[in-house]
Order: structure tokens, then C-alpha cells, then sequence
């Protein structure tokens, strides 16, 4: 054990709880991350040569002067990160995020991707090479994306597991030893996540993240058209992809007639029933309802049906506000859930069959998991798992912590800078519209996005 190993050990001693053990049980160790709150303790020590070459450059596919702009590329570099005491050398880490990296440029609490693979093979956590680190600029109370994607399973939508680490950052000649705070940790979607949880096999799958696209495109029919849809898995699964282009052609220019007919054996309608009722309660605007990017879309064979799963829910409950009071999010509409031109949803919504299959999804959620009782159970747990480190943060930490829970005598969080609702009262407001929506007494707030 090396000078740096054993100093940080000594460090996280202190601020930290004591981290279990697991020896070879890679499911245990993770149970424990993602079921049971155990908060892993990070620390990370950055050269300033691999500082400086993080920084991001414009991508080498940026398009001038379009309105669809996501085109910063963040670069890998070697650095000393231990993770509950294990000690993992010339790992890969970089920025990642796109609001929640462009606001965090004043401080150092960025939102991160580790590798610990990236650079010498085999080199793992627990079975797994990486983590995904938000820093949840809008909610000081950690809980957001862990309470969203919990919402989205219960809908019925495999989603990643979340969970949380103390983070500590040292660059040289910048910062020694800074302690981050609490980030939220999200399960990579990689190979390895589509065999466990999407039933997919990598040789026949099509995993594609759009980004650049703000409604899909039939892009014709030579297949390497559709790389445009960003393809993380399958850009080589030519009959899938297939299978992909005829889906786009069907919902971008088929008749009605043969769209109502065929839509069903394309897209898995009760999955995207489901994504929509969930979206709808959370008013997670910031995702493929709203804007072009922030989920996947998966095919698992050539003959599947077109899944859509969600991903960097940091903004749902309302925290993408469209610059609106928040309360009106709060009061969005139900019976039109989407608020960008969404072709396959206005066609959906035009069928006889869809509208039915989002009220059920919408009215199960309402029964079962969107309740007060089952998000402020979960809410107690999660404090429970986060408080006793937030404490040893200071008292400025667990003010802004419980703020971002209960938020001021309007609800309000003033922890963050912009003007959302804390948890629980946006969770009371939203229950109570779409309450009163769902009896045809209110008729909700109609949201659109500005441009």
C-alpha cells in the first residue's frame, strides 16, 4: 500500500462510515450500493496536465448555425481514483452532462463518468468498469433521479439503478483534498446491461441514443443513415437496423390506415404507455417529450418491437420549468403529454387504442406508486441513508439538504438558483391536479416549449 493509499484511507476514516466488505460477491456489493443506500466513499486526484486536457472541445460534427447543439466532447484522462478504499491507478475519468455540466463551470462539482478500464484492462469495480457521477445541480436533496427511475420501473420500464457517493477532488495546483459532497451514482447502460436487464444479445441489439435529432427522421433505406440516431450498440446489426428504418418509415409515412394497423407490431405500445405516464407525473420535460435527447431506444432482434427507456431524469418533478412558474408544472395537462411536435405520439393519440392504454398505465401509477404514502416512505429511507454523511458536510449542507425535501412555507427550494418546487410539494400539487383531472373537474396547464 502505497503513501496516497493509506493517507486516504486515514481521510475517509473519519468522514466516512465504515464500508462492508464483500470479497468476491459482485452482486452483494452492489445490492448494497443500489438497494440498500450504502454511500460509496470516492476520492479523486487529478494532475493538472489531465485537468487541463479534460476540458472540452467543440465535437468534430458540430453543425453551425442549427438550433440542435450538443456537440462538446469530453476528453478521458488518467488520474488516482480510490473507491471505497480500493485503489484503482491511471483510471479513465471526464466531464459529462449537458445543463448539468454547462452550470456547474464555476465550481468544481461537475458531473463525471469514471472508467476504470480505460486505460489498464481488466481493472474493475466489483465486476463493473463504470460509474456515472451527477451532481444534481437542482436538487439539493439527492433524491430526484433515485425517486424518478423508481417511478419509471414501477410503470413497468427497465431503468438503471441509482445510488450515492461522498466525493472528495484533488487537482494539483487547484484544489487539495475538496470534498464535493453527495453526488448521485447512475448504472452505466452498456453490453453488460443489455444482457442482464433488456434480454438483448449484442450481436442482434440496436441500442441508440438520439441526440441530434429533434423529431425522428425516416432517413431512407440505405442502413448506415440510421447511425445518425447515435448508436451505442448494434451499429454493425444490419437486420435489426433494418427492422429500425421500417419502424421510421412507418411512423413518419405511412396512411392512417396502415399506420393503425401496423403500429402495434413495431412499437411495444404498453412501454410507451408506460414512459408516458410516468413522464407525465414526474413533468420530466427534459426528455424525448420535450426535447431531443435524454433517453434510448432499443431493439432487440430484427423482428422486436421499438422500446423507448428513460435516462438523466435529473430534471423530473419539475425542474425543467420552460421558464414557466413552477406550480404550473405541477398543473401540466395529462391528456396531452408531450409538448414538442412528436409524430408518433399525435398518431397515437389519434388511434382508438392508445389514449386507453395511457389512461390505464397513468391510473395504475396513481394507485400504486405515485402516492403520498409510497414517495415520502420512500423519501424517509433514502434521509436516513444520506443523512448521517451530509452532517459531517456542515450545517449549510443539511439545511440545503432538508430545503430541497420540504422547501419553503410556498414550497419553493431555495437551495438551487432556479425557481422549483422542493419534492414534497411538488409530489402534493401533482397528485392533487391530476386528481382532479382524472374526475373532468380541472383541465391542467397546457406547457409548450419555447424555441
Amino acid at each position: 500500500m502505497n503513501a496516497y493509499t493509506i493517507i486516504a484511507s486515514l481521510f475517509f476514516s473519519v468522514i466516512a462510515p465504515t464500508i462492508p466488505t464483500f470479497a468476491d460477491d459482485n452482486d452483494a456489493f452492489w445490492k448494497s450500493v443500489y438497494e440498500d443506500n450504502h454511500v460509496l466513499q470516492i476520492e479523486m486526484k487529478v494532475s493538472r496536465e489531465s485537468w487541463d486536457s479534460m476540458q472540452p472541445q467543440r465535437g468534430k460534427n458540430a453543425r453551425e448555425n442549427e438550433r440542435l447543439d450538443f456537440a462538446n466532447e469530453f476528453n478521458y484522462a488518467k488520474v488516482e481514483i480510490t473507491i471505497d478504499g480500493q485503489p484503482f491507478p491511471d483510471a479513465g475519468l471526464r466531464f459529462k452532462g449537458n445543463s448539468s455540466y454547462r452550470f456547474s463551470r464555476g465550481s468544481l462539482k461537475k458531473p463525471f463518468k469514471i472508467d476504470t478500464n480505460r486505460f489498464i484492462k481488466g481493472q474493475k469495480l466489483h465486476g463493473r468498469t463504470k460509474l456515472n457521477l451527477s451532481n444534481a445541480f437542482l436538487d439539493s436533496a439527492f433524491m430526484k433521479e433515485k425517486l424518478a427511475y423508481e417511478l419509471y420501473r414501477a410503470a413497468g420500464l427497465p431503468s438503471p439503478q441509482t445510488g450515492w457517493a461522498n466525493v472528495v477532488l484533488s487537482v494539483e495546483g487547484i484544489a487539495e483534498k475538496k470534498p464535493l459532497g453527495i453526488y448521485v451514482v447512475i448504472e452505466q447502460m452498456d453490453e453488460r446491461y443489455l444482457k442482464e436487464n433488456l434480454k438483448g444479445d449484442p450481436q442482434q441489439s440496436i441500442l441508440a441514443k438520439p441526440e441530434s435529432l429533434d423529431d425522428w427522421e425516416y432517413l431512407g433505406k440505405n442502413p448506415d443513415a440510421y447511425q445518425r440516431y447515435n448508436l451505442k450498440i448494434g451499429k454493425t446489426n444490419t437486420p435489426t437496423i433494418q427492422r429500425f428504418m421500417e419502424t421510421m418509415r412507418l411512423i413518419q409515412t405511412a396512411s392512417d390506415r396502415e399506420f393503425a394497423e401496423k403500429i402495434q407490431d413495431y412499437v411495444d405500445l404498453e412501454n410507451f404507455a408506460g414512459y408516458l405516464a410516468a413522464t407525465s407525473l414526474l413533468a420530466n420535460i427534459d426528455s424525448y417529450i420535450g426535447m431531443p435527447h435524454n433517453y434510448y431506444l432499443l431493439l432487440n432482434n430484427p423482428q422486436d418491437k421499438l422500446k423507448l427507456l428513460p435516462w438523466d431524469v435529473n430534471e423530473a418533478f419539475g425542474t425543467f420549468t420552460l421558464g414557466r412558474p413552477a406550480k404550473q408544472l405541477a398543473n401540466w395537462e395529462i391528456n396531452r403529454p408531450w409538448i414538442a411536435r412528436r409524430k408518433l405520439l399525435e398518431r397515437l393519440f389519434e388511434t382508438e387504442q392508445f389514449p386507453k392504454l395511457y389512461r390505464i398505465a397513468l391510473i395504475d401509477l396513481m394507485e400504486k406508486a405515485f402516492t403520498e404514502k409510497q414517495i415520502f416512505s420512500q423519501i424517509d429511507e433514502f434521509k436516513n441513508a444520506l443523512t448521517p454523511v451530509i452532517q459531517k458536510l456542515g450545517n449549510k449542507a443539511l439545511d440545503s439538504f432538508e430545503m430541497g425535501i420540504e422547501g419553503d412555507d410556498s414550497g419553493r427550494n431555495l437551495a438551487v438558483e432556479r425557481p422549483t418546487l422542493a419534492i414534497k410539494p411538488f409530489v402534493r400539487q401533482r397528485i392533487e391536479s391530476v386528481k382532479a383531472q382524472l374526475k373532468g373537474t380541472e383541465k391542467g396547464v397546457s406547457l409548450s416549449r419555447r424555441r
